[in-house]
């Protein structure tokens, strides 16, 4: 037996609902926890926790956790907990995940407003602001990394080139709202895919 059968020897499929909605909080208790930086880092650990860790998801999945997430209102971070909950557990799963996506975030949020009037010297204290540039520097990696293994799977046409670019250029230089950056990308997106569906049966009826 190799090792991804090692890693997929216990899907959702094979498992009850308890025990996967139980695996899904204790996973996103654990994350939340511990990875700073917000949605995208997030994402990348949820990445590398049901992809790489328990075969439990594919790369093409946590790209289209990453299209619904971005499209919908809401934070980030709850938006992929309650995709990747559903996906595996259905209802229980999405609820067991976005409970443990927000519980950590919870009790530290509650910890820190009870406690503010004691910390604001110590943030400013020069080993603490050393820290926070560390952890951000190290988030900046997380996500560019995430961008990157997006890049590879979806970059494979000129339209893909030219909507990042326009994406790019209408937000950093025109500060067009990303609402409407989306709203024309899917627009674009959708338009495209359906000349080449016409193109193609056009070709086959001459």
């Amino acid at each position: 037996m190799n090792c991804s059968d090692d890693k997929r020897n216990s899907v959702p499929g094979e498992m009850s609902q308890w025990k996967v909605g139980w695996v899904l909080f204790w996973s996103y208790i654990r994350i939340t926890s511990l990875v700073l930086g917000g949605g995208y880092a997030i994402i990348a650990a949820a990445q590398e926790e049901f992809v790489h860790r328990r075969g439990w998801l594919t790369e093409e999945d946590v790209l289209e956790m990453i299209t619904v997430t971005q499209t919908v209102p809401g934070i980030l971070a709850c938006n992929s907990a309650v995709y990747v909950g559903w996906k595996l557990g259905g209802l229980p799963g999405a609820v067991a995940a976005l409970a443990g996506a927000v519980l950590p975030s919870l009790v530290i949020i509650v910890a820190i407003a009870a406690s503010i009037s004691r910390v604001q010297n110590a943030i400013m204290h020069p080993t603490v602001r050393g820290a926070f540039i560390g952890l951000i520097s190290c988030i900046v990696g997380m996500v560019f990394a995430t961008a990157l293994r997006m890049w590879k799977k979806v970059m494979h046409s000129k339209l893909a080139y030219f909507i990042t670019a326009g994406c790019l250029i209408g937000l950093s230089v025109f500060k067009c709202h990303p609402a409407v950056l989306i709203a024309g990308a899917v627009v674009l997106g959708v338009t495209a895919e359906l000349a080449e569906r016409l193109l193609s049966r056009g070709g086959r009826s001459s």
